[in-house]
């Protein structure tokens, strides 16, 4: 099975992926920066360098104009070329790259060794246009009287070029800086992660049988979810354990006496001098092994209704037909003890729960009113349909017991004082443990048949609720 990754390298991803975006952000911003702002100097430098042209042009022309006023000659002026060869001084990569055109009313008059005899652009202003097949920028500027119109223009290559070597220079420090950060980023991580480093090593070394709570004051904030868990699980499994070990010491005990009680017996038995005292020890042999038998299977089901335990799968259930059933299964030890059976039901009753486990707690309810309800008694099993809920009662005509014992009544083992009435003191703990898991309410109180009143509360199946109450 293929391990999922460590929260540092996850974290360290993250984090680097954010970055990265935002590396690649800030460079496309820092290049449209670069290329806007290196656009508007070098316009601002070609438009200087038109007005400065145009000044001397203009200066130049009208000088010219007044020698040929003075001369009386009728020449049109010549237009003047200045080849390559003819330049003095040194020489810059990026020479042929510019070029101008200074143009008269008469036509062209000047243009650099790169210009070509036609117009660069028409009209003034800035525009882009194709020089030699490559792209270029030029700017157009006229005289006042329009009798001078100047062109200066770049190629757009010098302009990517310092583009690109700005870009370069600003953006290289960050992407030679990003196996640093990561660097830095997963020492940084990995000292973040000590306290939960630390606390996973406590909980590793801890004894099994050592359930105290983590401290939370070492705890980071975001781990104190973590660690509140913890110490919630450690506080249920203690009461677990105390469950488990005060559980095996209850079973030991209650088993102590009737294992004992079937000693005494078998020893009655092996010293009987006749057959009529041995029949009688065997009889008690096969009670007390009825006993016992009764309270392992009240011991085992009580174990396996443990109340942290997962719940049962819930299903629609017709507790009145349980009820019919746990009648007839009880109606031979009722008949036994002369006891009358009855049951009341206002109709169809559905719960959502377990079927075998509420068969159990019927059961179990309908034992104890028959063991406890003496000859001649009535024992009521009553069913009510309310809005949400079902109430189940039992009644019984028996002894009953007394308010201030009923709280106790439903703890394991409790028998109150003076019963005579063999059992397990588990009937009403197993009830109770039934009753939860089923998310619903027990009672104790007085019957009106004079003995005691089981109550309990189930909350209705919602497709019937909703059905009774549509009728």
């Amino acid at each position: 099975m293929r391990r999922p990754p460590s929260i540092r390298r996850r974290l360290l991803i993250t984090l680097l992926g954010v970055v990265t975006l935002a590396w690649l952000a800030t460079s496309l911003l820092v290049y449209l920066d670069a290329r806007h702002e290196t656009s508007e100097l070098f316009d601002a430098q070609l438009a200087q360098s038109a007005r400065v042209l145009l000044a001397i042009s203009e200066h130049e022309l009208q000088e010219q104009q007044a020698y040929r006023a003075r001369d009386g000659s009728p020449r049109r002026a010549e237009t003047v070329h200045i080849p390559d060869l003819e330049l003095r001084g040194p020489h810059h990569e990026y020479e042929h790259k510019l070029a101008f055109q200074v143009w008269s009313s008469e036509g062209l008059a000047l243009r650099s060794p790169n210009a070509p005899a036609q117009p660069l652009a028409d009209g003034d202003g800035f525009s882009d246009g194709r020089l030699h097949g490559q792209p270029w920028r030029v700017v157009s500027l006229s005289s006042p009287d329009s009798s001078i119109r100047v062109q200066v223009a770049q190629s757009l290559a010098i302009r990517g070029e310092l583009i690109g070597a700005i870009s370069q220079r600003l953006l290289m420090p960050l992407l030679l800086s990003l196996p640093i950060l990561a660097l830095l980023i997963w020492f940084g991580i990995g000292r973040a992660l000590q306290p939960l480093l630390r606390l996973a090593d406590d909980v590793h070394r801890r004894d099994p049988d050592y359930l105290a709570p983590l401290p939370l004051d070492q705890a980071p904030e975001e781990s104190r979810p973590l660690v509140e868990a913890l110490n919630h699980l450690f506080a249920r499994l203690q009461q677990a354990f105390e469950n488990e070990r005060r559980f095996t010491a209850d079973a030991a005990h209650e088993l102590r006496t009737p294992l004992a009680a079937l000693k005494v017996q078998a020893q009655v038995a092996l010293g009987a001098t006749d057959d009529e005292a041995r029949r009688r020890a065997l009889r008690h042999i096969l009670q007390g092994v009825d006993r016992a038998s009764h309270l392992l299977t009240q011991l085992l089901t009580l174990a396996r209704l443990d109340p942290d335990g997962p719940d049962t799968e819930a299903l629609p259930v017709r507790l009145d037909t349980l009820a019919d059933e746990a009648i007839a299964e009880q109606a031979e030890a009722a008949r036994q003890r002369q006891v009358q059976l009855e049951l009341e039901s206002d109709g169809p009753a559905v719960v959502t729960g377990n079927a075998e486990t509420l068969r159990l707690l019927l059961r179990n309810l309908l034992d104890n009113a028959i063991r406890y309800t003496p000859p001649g008694g009535r024992v009521l099993l009553g069913i009510n349909r309310g809005r949400d809920t079902l109430r189940l009662t039992v009644d019984d005509s028996g002894p009953g017991i007394p308010p201030l014992q009923r709280q106790q009544a439903v703890q394991r083992f409790y028998r109150g004082p003076g019963v005579q009435a063999e059992g397990s003191g588990l009937g009403l703990s197993i009830v109770q443990r039934i009753v939860h898991r089923h998310h619903g309410r027990l009672s104790l109180d007085t019957s009106p048949l004079g003995g005691l009143r089981v109550s309990i509360t189930l909350p209705r199946h919602a497709a019937a609720a909703s059905a009774s109450t549509r009728d």
